[in-house]
């Protein structure tokens, strides 16, 4: 094979890009077409197209690529000067069979993946609370909806869609504007919880009460299966990390576990959390001195403590709630941890500021959604059998007080006990059929 390299050519080097928000459902269903397809494309939406002008009108060098779909806007740039912060160079690769040849062709601009800002476009709910059109101010669950409808996984629309029609409108159920609560109130000799809890819909009936606690429940907890079989696969962690994560995770360990068999790092936790002990969770370190790298199953466990190091290094750098950093990226250095990491941990926990001076904000919720993830991952890193023999010492890095931990961990189906007598360890354990708790009842005054 003759191999060639050619060229930077600035009128025909081909334009490459990523999608780090995941490829947007505009390309894929293009190019998932199954065989029964007539062709026709009535149900696909209209392709992604893309533009590529200079950054300014009296712009001399670099490049603006710009593209638009149904629901979302593109851009990426590149000002043309050095590297534009590139690590790596991209080359297009074509293989010419007959000939024999692979000619190895530069993308745009020396080399550069235009990784792409996906923004959402404005968008109008479907319905309202009076069972017409909406506009104006988009809600989180709106906000959500379209970006899954725009660039989400075929897998993922199914879920959202399946959520949305579990929803129940008061307003179809009854009738329309306010004839639920005046037939309600009118009605007599209904006690006061009937009257505020339960709802006739298609026939069965709904607690309105242990639906709004269910609803806040699946904001607070990873996605869950309430069906599973073993405790294992009631939560998984790689849902949680979600693909890049995961990935960055899995290269990590995989090169610290291989240097560990060849003899070049014979202390592969300190390979992993570093060498300094004082500065390593006590938590985990006790939990990877249990582990054997070597057993079935054990590169998964150490991964999932390894991303659990890290939301223990978000936990620990949170300042009454804040990150500050002019963006993102600033972020993320701040709390030393791999990009993809902490995009899903910002993305999972975290909330832009309104605060001069930008930065990143956790809420309550997000901050016990933290908590609740950090556990589960605990679990998950302790075994199959999702037991855990002491919450203490994870409470004590993180700072957290141990009633909190506990109620978290019943608020996410596990039994809390104390392992021994009276100031002793806590442990939990998660066991099935999957059971949560009850709704809270109200002292009455």
């Amino acid at each position: 094979m003759k191999v060639e390299v050619a060229a930077n050519n600035l009128d025909f080097d081909p334009v490459v890009v990523s999608f780090p928000r995941g490829i947007p459902n505009s390309i894929a269903s293009s190019t998932s077409l199954g065989d029964d397809d007539d062709g026709g494309g009535d149900d696909a939406e209209p392709p992604l197209r893309f533009l590529r002008s200079k950054p300014k009108s009296s712009s001399s060098r670099g490049t603006l690529i710009t593209g638009e779909d149904d629901h979302c806007t593109y851009t990426a740039s590149a000002s043309g000067r050095g590297h534009d912060g590139r690590l790596t160079k991209a080359y297009v690769c074509v293989y010419d069979k007959k000939a024999g040849t692979l000619r190895l062709v530069p993308s745009a601009e020396r080399g550069t993946i235009f990784a792409l800002d996906q923004c959402a476009k404005e968008y109008t709910p479907k319905i309202n609370g009076a069972g017409g059109e909406e506009t104006g101010t988009r809600s989180t669950q709106d906000q959500l909806q379209l970006l899954v409808d725009s660039f989400g996984s075929r897998k993922k629309q199914k879920v959202m869609n399946s959520r949305a029609s579990n929803q129940v409108n008061i307003h179809s159920v009854v009738g329309t504007g306010g004839v639920m609560m005046d037939s309600v109130k009118n009605q007599e000799g209904i006690s006061h919880d009937n009257r505020k809890t339960i709802l006739e819909a298609g026939g069965k009936k709904v607690n309105l009460t242990e639906l709004a606690h269910e609803q806040a429940r699946k904001k607070l907890l990873p996605q869950y299966d309430v069906d599973a079989d073993a405790p294992s696969k009631i939560y998984n962690a790689q849902l949680i990390m979600g693909p890049l994560a995961w990935e960055r995770i899995s290269r990590i360990v995989d090169k610290v576990l291989d240097k560990r068999e060849t003899g070049v790092e014979p202390d592969w936790i300190g390979g992993l959390l570093g060498h300094k002990i004082q500065h390593r969770p006590r938590a985990l370190t006790t939990l990877l001195e249990t582990i054997d790298p070597t057993k079935k199953g054990s590169s998964y466990r150490i991964k999932v403590a390894f991303f659990l190091y890290f939301t223990c290094k978000l936990q620990n750098r949170l300042r009454r709630g804040t990150i500050e950093g002019n963006t993102l990226e600033d972020c993320i250095t701040k709390i030393f941890v791999p990009h993809e990491v902490g995009m899903r941990l910002f993305e999972l926990f975290m909330s832009p500021s309104d605060a001069v001076g930008g930065g990143y904000v956790a809420s309550n919720q997000q901050q016990s959604k933290l908590h609740a993830h950090t556990f589960i991952l605990y679990a998950i890193a302790s075994g199959w059998d999702m037991k855990i023999q002491s919450i203490n010492q994870l409470c004590a890095d993180i700072k957290l007080d141990v009633k909190v931990a506990s109620s978290v961990l019943r608020e996410a189906g596990f039994v809390v006990k104390r392992t021994g007598k009276v100031g002793s360890d806590i442990g939990a354990s998660l066991t099935v059929p999957l059971t949560f708790p009850p709704p809270k009842r109200m002292k009455r005054k």
